[in-house]
């Protein structure tokens, strides 16, 4: 454990989150890194009597360490906290659990997605359960992990819930094998609603299926900024060399969106080769914003590296094997197979 962290007294920690007079000091914070059964049984009675505003910003500031400091791990004190009664604290107890490897808390994430009363919550839940499907799919956790998670997407998905969890279901869906997923993903493009086709580029850009090339194309010129970005995005993930073009036509077009203009900045360094970087280069070389300095040069690292630090981080879990999952295992597998003989879903709404 890093040193720092053994030399924090966790009762001070407890005392300043206790202190609403005053906000919580920024040197705490790694203090509720892996805490232990012990520490939370201390924590949560005070944790109750907080005011969401007290919650939420603590757990705004420890999402903000996470991202920054490698040496922290708060996924204990967000286990614990995903029944708050406060839908804005259940939803940033999801996202601190974004690289969790932990697989116990799969059901739990369930659950949340098909109970929750709070449609966003569902929705994160939705949308969190994406990066155990692309595990799934790398066969770093077990099968039956992945097939509970992908079941349970797809009863979302054809479900009466509302159209924003149903949207991120599809777009965790895309990275799954499962047979019914193109047709899906199909009807919601075909839908010409915004947030569905959104949420199917998005779906599509996590696919590796270069067979929607056509699609991706069709759309990374569309009028709409959140179509445009994930077709931007989309030619990035596929690695669409056809995209090259227009995607530098993107970035000389000084009225760009920001945000669609860092997703074609990162999507050309996920395709790689002369013409992007060079186009990469260019920018460098031109741009006077310390931003886009920043973003460019992890873009030109990342072409050469090859690893995208915008993805998702791969985890090594230890599937389960005894005999009552193997067995599940085999039904599910068999189910993959009937579930192409089913009618096909027409109307997500």
């Amino acid at each position: 454990m890093d040193d720092t962290l053994e030399k924090l007294d966790f009762n001070e920690c407890l005392t300043a989150l206790g202190d609403l007079d005053h906000p919580f000091p920024a040197r705490l914070l790694r203090g509720f890194s892996d805490v232990s059964p012990l520490k939370l049984k201390k924590l949560l009675p005070i944790w109750v009597t907080l005011p969401s505003h007290r919650k939420t910003s603590l757990l705004e500031d420890l999402e903000e360490t996470y991202e920054k400091d490698t040496l922290v791990n708060f996924d204990e004190l967000a286990i614990a906290i995903l029944s708050d009664p406060d839908p804005k604290v259940r939803i940033l107890a999801i996202r601190l659990l974004w690289e969790s490897e932990k697989t116990r808390i799969i059901p739990v994430i369930i659950d949340i997605m098909m109970e929750d009363q709070d449609e966003a919550v569902r929705a994160a839940a939705a949308n969190f359960l994406g990066r155990f499907v692309y595990l799934g799919e790398l066969e770093s956790i077990a099968d039956t992990h992945k097939i509970s998670i992908v079941r349970n997407l797809l009863e979302v998905l054809a479900g009466e819930d509302l159209p924003q969890v149903k949207q991120r279901a599809l777009e965790s869906l895309g990275y799954s094998s499962h047979p019914k997923v193109p047709s899906l993903i199909k009807t919601a493009l075909e839908s010409g609603e915004t947030l569905w086709v959104s949420a199917a580029l998005c779906a599509i850009s996590r696919s590796a299926d270069d067979s929607w090339q056509p699609q991706v194309l069709a759309h990374i010129q569309a009028s709409d900024h959140e179509v445009q970005f994930e077709a931007v995005r989309a030619a990035g993930g596929l690695e669409l060399t056809a995209s090259l073009e227009a995607l530098a036509a993107i970035l000389e077009d000084e009225e760009v969106d920001p945000e669609i203009r860092m997703a074609a900045i990162w999507s050309l360094s996920q395709i790689g080769g002369d013409f992007a970087r060079n186009t990469l280069q260019g920018i460098l070389d031109s741009t006077q914003d310390e931003d886009e300095v920043e973003l460019v040069e992890s873009a030109l690292e990342n072409m050469e590296t090859g690893i995208d630090t915008q993805g998702y981080k791969l985890m090594n879990f230890d599937p389960d094997s005894d005999d009552e999952e193997a067995s599940l295992l085999d039904e599910d597998e068999d189910e993959y197979e009937d579930d192409e003989d089913e009618d096909e879903l027409e109307d997500f709404d």
